[in-house]
């Protein structure tokens, strides 16, 4: 592999296969079509044997930072080029969603319609992750949790000791 070397570090050269992957890759991050890495390191030219290993590299920053970095600047040029707005995105949801609505399609217009809401910020998606540890806990809690398990799981713990009974 070519190595440029400059002042601060040094720059790598994408091979013609990094190149081909990172542009099948972005196409595709773009497109309808859902191909997975292994089939596009394929496209690109890959070794059907080692398909797979190719992909996983390609998009992995720690293994080849430089084919990772070609693939956002390829993202950041489409999104450039084709001038993708919040605006124009919602309009765009708009469109569909009144074209659905006009074909009697209310569940895809209904959805079209959600969407433009999240995106101008009506919907609020709130996940709570409850997750305490054991040292957080105090006695009585830890004792209500002790038995909450024992309850749980006294059916297979009943189960084994007549298993153990009837050998």
């Amino acid at each position: 592999m070519l190595m440029r070397k400059t002042q601060e570090k040094e720059i790598k050269i994408l091979t013609d296969l990094e190149k081909k992957f990172a542009e099948l890759f972005v196409e595709n991050y773009f497109s309808q079509d859902s191909k997975t890495n292994t089939e596009i390191a394929k496209l690109s030219g890959y070794a059907p044997d080692s398909a797979y290993q190719r992909g996983y590299e390609n998009t992995t920053y720690r293994i080849k930072p430089h084919v990772v970095e070609r693939i956002e600047e390829l993202k950041e040029d489409f999104r450039i080029r084709n001038q993708i707005t919040p605006e124009k995105h919602m309009a765009r949801l708009n469109h569909l969603g009144r074209k659905a609505e006009t074909e009697n399609m209310i569940g895809v217009a209904v959805n079209a319609e959600v969407h433009r809401g999240k995106m101008a910020g009506y919907y609020v998606e709130k996940k709570l992750i409850a997750s305490q540890s054991l040292d957080e806990l105090s006695e009585d809690q830890l004792e209500e949790k002790l038995k909450k398990i024992e309850e749980q799981y006294d059916l297979i713990v009943n189960e084994k000791e007549l298993d153990d009974k009837r050998k």
